[in-house]
This record gives structure tokens, sequence and C-alpha cells, in this order.
């Protein structure tokens, strides 16, 4: 029974997304209800599937094209955080867009973004995967464009980013494939050297790019600015980062075999590096609150991607662990960000001041948030970031 349950964190929202996209625009509280039904019901088949394992599989296209679902504690972890973040975040956006007029837009694609990444999470089958990580740079256009003026610019600019490098994830699948002589993800494991390397470094630039790290950073910032404010809290704050991270950790740990102070635990630990420090000094010549905080969330991924190259369990745990820590005062600020925007008119950081006053809980939040990724103790941010600093000390050089 529980194998066929695998199916539901998919179908739940992807049959309520078809259903907000058919309701009639005038019924824009009937979009609400179905929104928060569905997102409700995820949650709690999540918790249900939370530390189970099963397998689902039904045969698709032939060659090893298989349709496979395969649960077991880690990923059933990360599809519970992502149906924790899909409730959450919806709960907001109810109130935030009701008077948006691209609403039935936002969350249908909010809806498939939610189907999608759990797709990804659950599937055990690079092929059936890529299906989902694909959907979803879908649902990510269609969200950015329900924004600003400027929106369907911006989503162009994302899709073809992210596109280009779905382009080298999909080379690197075809290519892991042909070596490994399966798509199974459970099945494969393979050594680095040669053909390996250049797999895991195609399917490496796929994962890095979904989770926003730089080089492929560069549509996030614009989305901070056209995008709706709750997009920029579901999908590059928390959905993004989850599904990126989640794939360069089985990757790393499960296809291939990542040894320390290799040249590819190098290679990482450098883009990581570079992505934490560079974006940063562009957070700090920032005037826009948005913009900012984009920049700094592009600067959160390096920390994961450090911590995951080390290679070493202490680095390993502290990126997946930064990852959840991330997604939830990376959220949190952006949606008091948006409770700061729809109060005082702006994010301009040049025209507001003295909203402590009169949006005492916005600041109680925003306060713990900001404590939190500045890695202050005892917040969550100081352990995770601890445990990556001791993985990059212990793998030596510069780092």
């Amino acid at each position: 029974m529980i194998d066929r349950i695998l199916l539901l964190p998919i179908i739940i929202p992807f049959i309520a997304a078809v259903i907000v996209f058919l309701v009639p625009k005038r019924l824009r509280w009937l979009v609400q209800a179905f929104v928060l039904s569905a997102v409700t019901l995820k949650l709690c088949v999540a918790i249900a599937l939370f530390g189970k394992s099963a397998d689902f599989s039904l045969p698709w296209l032939g060659m090893g094209l298989e349709f496979v679902l395969r649960l077991y504690h880690f990923n059933s972890f990360i599809n519970l955080a992502i149906a924790c973040f899909g409730f959450l975040i919806a709960v907001y956006s109810v109130m935030f867009m009701r008077d948006k007029p691209y609403l039935k837009q936002f969350f249908g694609c909010f809806l498939l973004s939610l189907a999608f990444a759990s797709g990804v999470v659950i599937s055990d089958n690079l092929a059936a995967m890529l299906f989902f990580w694909e959907g979803s740079l879908l649902a990510l256009f269609g969200m950015i464009s329900a924004g600003s003026k400027n929106a369907f610019k911006t989503a162009s600019k994302a899709f073809i980013i992210v596109g280009i490098t779905d382009l080298c994830m999909l080379l690197g699948i075809a290519l892991t494939g042909s070596l490994a002589g399966t798509l199974r993800i459970s099945a494969i494991n393979l050594s680095l050297g040669g053909a390996g390397s250049v797999a895991f470094i195609l399917l490496m630039i796929g994962a890095i790019s979904k989770s926003g790290s730089m080089p492929f950073h560069s549509w996030i910032p614009d989305a901070a600015i056209d995008a709706p404010l709750p997009f920029m809290a579901l999908i590059p704050a928390a959905i993004e980062k989850l599904m990126g991270i989640y794939f360069l950790t089985r990757i790393s740990l499960d296809m291939f075999k990542l040894m320390p102070g290799s040249g590819l635990s190098i290679l990482l630990m450098s883009v990581g590096a570079l992505t934490i420090i560079l974006a940063v000094m562009m957070a700090l010549i920032q005037k826009d609150y948005k913009k900012l905080l984009s920049y700094h969330a592009i600067s959160q991924v390096g920390y994961m991607v450090l911590g995951i190259g080390t290679a070493l369990p202490i680095g390993i745990i502290g990126g997946i662990f930064h990852m959840v820590n991330n997604a939830l005062y990376k959220s949190c600020l952006f949606l008091t960000g948006g409770a700061v925007e729809r109060q005082a008119g702006t994010t301009n950081l040049e025209n507001l001041g003295g909203l402590g006053k009169k949006m005492p809980v916005t600041f109680a939040c925003f306060i713990i948030a900001a404590l939190s990724i500045s890695g202050v103790p005892p917040f969550n941010g100081f352990f995770s970031k601890e445990l990556i600093y001791d993985g990059a000390l212990k793998a030596g050089l510069i780092f």
C-alpha cells in the first residue's frame, strides 16, 4: 500500500494545479481554497511517509527508461521539508497575492513547483528525475512572469541560463548511463577519472546551477525585483536549494565516490568559497532590500557546496544541515521583506527606517532570522556553519 502512496506527493499538487488553471478568474477565493487544501494534504502525506522505505516502478519507454520512485531516510526528509515550506509559504501567499492580477498563474505554477520538486527527490531513475527537473524549470518561468511588467524578460533570462546548464546535465546523465549500464540512481556506483570525471562535472553543473551558485546566479537578483515576492521565498530560498544540494549530495556520495583532496573535491570547494565571498561583496553594495537578500541567498549556497566538496563526513553533514537552515531563515527574511514592502510601499533601504515600533512582530522575526544567517550562537545558522568550517579546516589548503 505504501508503494502507491509514493505517487501522492506528486499527484496531489499536480491535480490541484490543473484545477486552479481551470477555475474562472472571478472565483479567486476558490483558487485560494484549492491551494491551501492541496498543500495541507501534501504535508499530511509527507509526514506519513517520513522515515519510511518503499519502492514503486512502472515500465515507461523501454531501454531502461522506467518510472521508478524510491523512498528512504534521506529523501523522505527532503520531501517533508518541501511540503513544510510549501505549506507555510502558501499560507503567506494567499494573503500577499490576493489583489494581484496573475493570481491563477502564480498559484498554478506554485503547485506545479511542489509536485515536480517531490518528483525530483523521490525518483530513482535519472530519466524520470530529469523529466521532473525540467518541469520545475517551466513552473519557475511561469511564477516569475506573473510579476511586474519586466518579469517576462527576467523569466526568459532565468529559463535560458538554467536551460543551458540543464543541457549539460542531460549530457551527464547520458554519459553516466552509458558508463554504468543503468539509469537507476541506487544502482550506480562509478569511480572518478576519465569519462567518470567528465560525467560528474556535467551533473555537478546542473546541480549547482539549480541551487543558485555562481556563476549561474545572475537571474536571481533580477527575479527579486520583478517576480512576486513569495516566489523568492519558495524557489531560490527553499525549493531549489533542497533540489540542487540534494542531487549534488547524491552524485558525490552515492553515484560517484568523491575523495577528500582530489581534484574534483578542490574544484567544488573552490566554487563554494568563491560563491560565499563574491556574492556577499555584491550584497554589501545593494540599495534594495530584496536584491541584498538575493545576493545573500546566493552566498549561502557557497557554504553548502563547500561543505559537500570537502568529501569529509563533518563537512557533508554541515552542508546538508545548512541547506535546511538556510531555507528556514532565508525564507523568513524574504517574507518579512514582503511585509515591509506591503506596509511601506518600497524596499529601497534609503527610504526605510523606524519600522520596529510600527511592525514589532515583523521586526522580531527579522532579528531572529538575521542572527541565524549571521552565524550567531545559539541560533541554527551557527551550528551548520561551524561544521562546514571544521570540514574546510580538516581539508587543508587555503580553505
